[in-house]
């Protein structure tokens, strides 16, 4: 047995300890030791206020730089797609502020735009239930949506991808002859009733079918089935039209995002800022070179991307507001 006399010795023991340690630490803190910690602290100091004021600084110019945008907006879009009918498809999860305000932007142009599409999360879903449905839906409007389906293959998307080509014909038209009103209105209900998709309150794409589509893209990493989806559905968004752009906001850059996954397709323009002013105007301007045949491209704020596609002004506008430089910088070769 352990008497109490040795766990009382023990316990002062410790306790010694620490108290050596504590005058040991404080004698070793002291003197050089403690001078260097204090320098260190300060130089910290110092580069902190120096960031947080590089940080307030860039703060101040981009208010600055989308205050100037707010204003110059209507002059640098003007007249860029008049005459224009442009369709609006967002996909699950899209922030509501780009759609609007590439909506508004849209109209500044000149352009009017047929309706709001939204697609619902089932449309991403890679399930054998909605793989089946989506074929089936597909397979039933196909002729009526005079395309050609793809071939049968095991890809876990290629419902989708034969959705996306009837879908996008019930939108859009590139020689002006769409669909009747009563097909395009026929496919939109099936897929609507089926719970794939939904017309936004107060619009009515059926109406007018549109020459162009900008298909808003949702932000953060997406599962790559998502991405191959929304990559599917650009392309058969620009081939019913007369082409088509995939916008989303700044939280759209970087790797793994569906606008990463269409900049590496390269098959469709792309602006990854399209939640800014700037970017909004990017979105007119890209659809315009759209319509002039120019060289696809990406832009916006990600690596590799040009700050704008900078076209040649229609003939409404003043030669001196959107400057004629060449496209191709930063953006697909």
């Amino acid at each position: 047995m352990i008497d109490f006399r040795y766990h009382l010795v023990s316990i002062i023991a410790v306790f010694l300890a620490l108290a050596v340690g504590l005058v040991v630490g404080a004698t070793a803190l002291s003197g050089k030791s403690l001078d260097l910690l204090q320098a260190a602290q300060q130089a910290a100091l110092g580069r902190i206020a120096a960031l947080e004021h590089d940080n307030s600084s860039l703060t101040n110019q981009q208010k600055a730089d989308e205050a100037f945008a707010n204003a110059a907006s209507p002059l640098l879009v003007r007249g860029l797609l008049t005459g224009q009918k442009v369709v609006v498809v967002t996909a699950p999860g899209y922030n509501s502020a780009v759609a609007a305000g590439v909506t508004k932007a849209l109209q500044q142009a000149g352009a009017t735009v047929t309706g709001q599409v939204n697609l619902n999360g089932s449309f991403l879903a890679t399930d054998g239930h909605d793989e089946d449905q989506l074929t089936q839906l597909a397979q039933n409007f196909a002729a009526q949506a005079d395309v050609t389906q793809p071939a049968q293959s095991a890809s876990p998307v290629s419902g989708q991808q034969a959705a996306s080509r009837v879908l996008a014909a019930s939108l859009l038209t590139a020689g002006g002859n769409g669909l009747p009103p009563a097909d395009s209105t026929a496919i939109l209900r099936a897929f609507s009733t089926a719970g794939y998709a939904s017309i936004a309150s107060g619009a009515s794409p059926v109406s007018a079918p549109a020459s162009l589509a900008v298909l808003v893209a949702p932000g953060g990493a997406a599962a790559q089935t998502g991405r191959r989806v929304l990559v599917a559905l650009a392309v058969a968004l620009r081939n019913a039209g007369s082409g088509a752009v995939m916008v989303g906001g700044s939280d759209s850059v970087g790797s793994n995002t569906v606008i990463d996954a269409e900049n590496k397709a390269r098959q469709v323009s792309t602006v990854d800022n399209a939640d800014t002013e700037t970017g909004q105007i990017m979105t007119v301007q890209a659809l315009r070179l759209v319509l002039d045949h120019k060289p696809i491209g990406q832009y916006g704020i990600g690596p590799g991307a040009a700050p704008s596609p900078a076209p040649t002004p229609s003939s409404s506008v003043s030669p001196t507001a959107t400057p004629n430089v060449s496209s191709s910088s930063g953006g697909h070769k």
